[in-house]
């Protein structure tokens, strides 16, 4: 299997980017609110999420763009659009599927009447630094088994305090021919994380965005153990 030799060697060129490791001043600077919980059922299970994409004006959209926010509007397609009501602490989200009802327990947590799971307000993510490698394989780091080599092409992406990152093939469909799809390929850049997307430049020019964000009401910060990436969970440990 094919080395990251090289791509490590080049990392060290990288120009250093700065940015705040705190995100609690930037909470109410996103042009939208994100909920998110499990569905029905789902418990535990990070792959069957529900999200509410929240505007202002009470519109909200029911699906995550896992390629992030930069151009979200209300021309957004690949789910429904409905509308979100509040009086007190009692609300509505509608669209023309379903209704939900909803009773508020906290600013970040509220239950959807009938159901078990509640959803959650994310916290927001602007300007966050990370640092660590994070790796779609849940306990990547400890497991006996696990399948790669520290260099070896692999479902990770290594962040860095400076602001760059070591991208080892998190977007990689076969890691035998990890440069089968050129806009997936491993390689190194600079990052930045806004408005709950996660910016990706790369030094061979290539900018990859997806939508960031952590799980549920908690708190991100720098060295968090699971993120959500384009809606796929990532662990960092």
């Amino acid at each position: 299997m094919k080395k990251l030799f090289t791509i490590i060697i080049a990392l060290t060129i990288i120009i250093s980017c700065s940015n705040s490791d705190t995100n609690e001043e930037n909470s109410n600077n996103s042009p939208f609110t994100i909920w998110m919980g499990q569905q029905t059922g789902s418990t535990g299970n990070f792959s069957n999420l529900r999200w509410m994409i929240v505007l202002p004006n009470g519109k909200y959209f029911n699906q995550l763009p896992t390629e992030g926010f930069i151009n979200f509007s209300e021309n957004q397609t690949g789910g429904t659009w409905g509308n979100f009501t509040m009086n007190g602490n009692s609300g509505t989200f509608t669209n023309q599927y379903e209704t939900l009802n909803v009773n508020r327990i906290s600013n970040t947590e509220m239950e959807i009447v009938g159901y078990t799971n509640h959803i959650y307000k994310l916290s927001s993510v602007n300007g966050l630094i990370l640092s660590g490698k994070y790796n779609t394989i849940p306990n990547w780091s400890t497991i006996p088994n696990y399948p790669y080599a520290p260099n070896d092409f692999q479902p990770m992406i290594e962040f860095f305090s400076d602001g760059s990152f070591l991208d080892f093939g998190a977007f990689v469909i076969n890691f035998t021919i990890p440069y089968q799809y050129p806009d997936r390929a491993p390689g190194i850049g600079t990052y930045e994380i806004n408005n709950f997307t996660l910016i990706l430049n790369y030094d061979d020019g290539r900018i990859i965005t997806k939508a960031f964000s952590g799980i549920f009401n908690n708190p991100v910060n720098s060295s968090s153990e699971l993120v959500l990436i384009g809606g796929n969970p990532f662990y960092n440990n």
